[in-house]
């Protein structure tokens, strides 16, 4: 028997090697910005957020700070990582490839939510988590990010044939419970969304966009 497997969803995920330190400044840094209000928050108002979430604007990669200029060469340096692997192209024909980026954080408190959602504006994303905002015991779900399957019509009939098919073959959506220091990248088109935080600490995350284009044409920006 020879199996192939097709229609296969990549989530890769890093965990920074200094995540302690570098997670200190950027709270500290995010939290101030977040307490300067409009300044830095994005204008748009998306009807996928709800309750207390605040969403800055999209330049969080292209700023001076020391921290988010650190945390921008990590996520660049994983997310090329990533590509030049899954991809087939050549050492010379990868060094020719430029990256650019839509960054933003996230800070919510209790309550917060975000629905489903994808980036239909970039290739890839990523969410690099600097506090989780603390475990709630009886609520495991608690900020946790769901991936829905894209195959739309994997479940249309369910029975003992199919429903305990092990991965990469199963179907059905994936749960990521943030941890500290975690960078996970996927696909943009990939639709997640955010469980309601009810915890009593603060959930900090930073997300990422990205788009690709060979060095000498126009890009989006």
């Amino acid at each position: 028997m020879h199996i192939s497997y097709h229609f296969a969803v990549p989530l890769i995920q890093f965990q920074h090697p200094e995540a302690e330190r570098l997670n200190k400044q950027l709270k500290t840094l995010i939290l101030h910005m977040e307490s300067q209000g409009d300044r830095f928050r994005d204008s748009v108002q998306r009807d996928t957020q709800g309750g207390p979430l605040f969403e800055s604007n999209f330049d969080l990669f292209y700023r001076p700070e020391k921290p988010l200029r650190e945390l921008a060469g990590y996520c660049h340096e994983c997310l090329t990582r990533t590509i030049f692997h899954l991809s087939d192209y050549s050492q010379e024909e990868f060094k020719q490839l430029e990256w650019e980026y839509d960054a933003w954080f996230h800070v919510t408190r209790k309550g917060g939510y975000q629905g489903l959602h994808n980036h239909n504006n970039a290739s890839w994303s990523g969410i690099y988590c600097i506090d989780t905002g603390g475990e709630v015991p009886d609520r495991p779900d608690s900020g946790r990010v769901r991936f829905h399957d894209p195959r739309v019509n994997a479940n249309y009939y369910a029975d003992p044939g199919m429903e305990r098919l092990k991965p990469p073959v199963h179907y059905g959506g994936f749960d990521l419970t943030h941890k500290a220091g975690q960078l996970s990248i996927f696909p943009s088109y990939l639709l997640h969304e955010i469980f309601p935080f009810v915890g009593e600490g603060t959930r900090i995350i930073v997300a990422f966009n990205s788009w690709v284009k060979v060095r000498g044409q126009a890009g989006r920006r």
